[in-house]
């Protein structure tokens, strides 16, 4: 199986991704500097992810749980795929289709949030279920596992970036609530940045290039919630305020009649 070890990430993409990591020549650590950012990329998502989470702990909406699901199946995904294209073993890269392919089914709840919420439940199940059948398809062959991770590139594009990503900002376009467009505008942009700007990068294997929008899309979302944030902690309340008991005139004294 050496043909399959030389295409460690599958068919047309093992070629693309080992090229490109080989003929860098950048070495840092004795790694590979697109290797070596790409799996920094994964662990950089694990950090936004959890200030993401904290915010959905306090605003359990579609919009924020599906960056939230976002920035995990993207740090699992490129991690590992950088840690399959440092190793040639072929596990770490299922791992890293398997995160993304059910991520997507979490993902794809998002453009679904106006249906009823019968409606929603049974999209996301019928999903799920397709993504992991399809997920099982890929592990019946040697073959199907090494052209595993070009369809995951195409797949995320797709799925992820064109729908997804473009319906939270066609979300955010609409919307008139300045708050929720600015988490929306943030969010779909950064949605987009890795998932149709980096994909495509390194579907071209520039991989660098494709590293730099991997790590511009959570700076996007983060900075989209922390703005949010932070303008609605500016503005204005507009309930009315009770006067204080100094802005209160006294009441006058009753003048009792003289007997």
């Amino acid at each position: 199986m050496d043909h399959s070890m030389e295409m460690g990430m599958g068919g047309d993409m093992g070629g693309h991704m080992g090229g490109m990591s080989m003929g860098s020549g950048l070495m840092l650590w004795g790694v590979h500097l697109d290797i070596l950012l790409m799996m920094a990329s994964g662990i950089f998502y694990v950090i936004c992810a959890f200030f993401v989470w904290k915010t959905y702990k306090k605003e359990k909406s579609e919009l924020i749980g599906a960056l939230l699901a976002f920035l995990v199946y993207q740090a699992i995904s490129m991690f590992f795929m950088g840690l399959e294209m440092q190793t040639m073993n072929m596990l770490y890269g299922n791992i890293a289709g398997a995160a993304v392919i059910i991520g997507t089914a979490y993902m794809l709840k998002f453009p679904f949030s106006g249906f009823a919420e019968k409606t929603r439940r049974i999209v996301f199940l019928v999903l799920l279920v397709a993504s992991l059948g399809l997920f099982a398809w890929f592990m019946q062959t040697a073959e199907r596992q090494m052209d595993l991770m070009h369809f995951v590139l195409w797949y995320d594009l797709v799925a992820n970036g064109i729908l997804a990503g473009g319906s939270i900002l066609i979300f955010g376009l609409r919307n008139r609530e300045a708050m929720l467009r600015k988490k929306a505008l943030g969010g779909g942009t950064g949605v987009m940045s890795c998932c149709v700007a980096a994909n495509g990068f390194m579907l071209t294997g520039a991989m660098i290039t494709s590293s730099v929008f991997a790590f511009l899309a959570p700076i996007f979302i983060l900075f989209s919630l922390k703005s949010a944030k932070g303008g609605s902690a500016a503005a204005p309340s507009s309930a009315p305020v009770a006067p204080s008991d100094a802005q209160v005139p006294p009441s006058p004294t009753p003048v009792q009649p003289a007997m």
